[in-house]
């Protein structure tokens, strides 16, 4: 049985932390706790998981929340808060949601945020629009020392992949990035099976296996966790799937501040 490690894992209680952007949809509308998640690996050997921050309306509720589920249930915490930074494991603002997009990275005050990310040793999840993953460049250039975890594979388009590609094939010089294998918000099996095969076939050309970390992007995605997995597996183009379901993530993400969660 395949050991896993979700890193990248949504959970919310409505009652608890406001989320505006769900509003109006019915798949999303809902409670998502830990053992609901859970439940989606059953066919698994399942290790453990991170949350990740919601973009909720509330960063303090949202925080309080996440920490409650640590102390529950031994996840690690990616938040877009540094009030706690010394429990989280990750941090994460959603660029396409600031008014300047991507560009946010080169803002004073956020540039503020990232020296504190290098100093407790923090990785920044990178979530961006695919369009725009060519202002990462000069972002990784500038952060040498930073480790910079890349969501959802960069959210490749169909209509973008040539340009994709080349941006990709820059980028993976960067010593301190990794490619997150977490489904983007808008990913099918039905109608990016092939697509899916194609970016991992490009991503595995370029990248070393030890680049790779799995994300289910749970419940946002509308593939499944397990389904994911499975695709993952049957299309036989990683070779150590240990290192893309776990090892890969608990090495990047697992230091000092997160000793007293899932030990492995």
């Amino acid at each position: 049985m395949q050991k896993i490690f979700d890193s990248h894992l949504h959970l919310w209680d409505l009652s608890k932390m406001p989320i505006s952007w769900i509003k109006g949809n019915n798949r999303l509308e809902q409670n998502y706790d830990f053992l609901r998640a859970k439940n989606e690996y059953k066919e698994f050997d399942f290790l453990g998981a991170m949350y990740v921050e919601t973009n909720s309306d509330d960063l303090e509720k949202e925080a309080l929340f996440a920490l409650k589920q640590k102390q529950e249930h031994g996840i690690f915490i990616c938040l877009a808060d540094l009030k706690y930074k010394e429990y989280l494991c990750a941090f994460r603002e959603v660029m396409h949601t600031s008014k300047k997009g991507a560009k946010r990275l080169f803002e004073a005050e956020f540039k503020e945020k990232l020296e504190l990310l290098k100093v407790f040793n923090i990785p920044f999840e990178a979530c961006m629009k695919n369009e725009e993953l060519w202002i990462l460049e000069k972002f990784l250039f500038d952060n040498p020392n930073l480790k910079v975890v890349l969501n959802h594979m960069g959210s490749p388009k169909i209509n973008y992949f040539d340009e994709y590609k080349k941006i990709l094939h820059k980028l993976k010089d960067f010593p301190n990035l990794w490619i997150k294998i977490s489904v983007p918000d808008d990913f099918t099996i039905k109608i990016h099976r092939d697509f899916i095969s194609q970016c991992f076939s490009f991503l595995k050309n370029i990248f070393s296996e030890d680049k790779f970390i799995f994300g289910s992007n749970y419940p946002v995605a509308k593939i499944a966790p397990a389904k994911w997995a499975k695709f993952i597996i049957e299309g036989n183009i990683f070779k150590d799937l240990d290192k893309i379901f776990y090892k890969n993530a608990l090495s990047i993400y697992k230091e000092d501040r997160c000793k007293d969660m899932v030990k492995l």
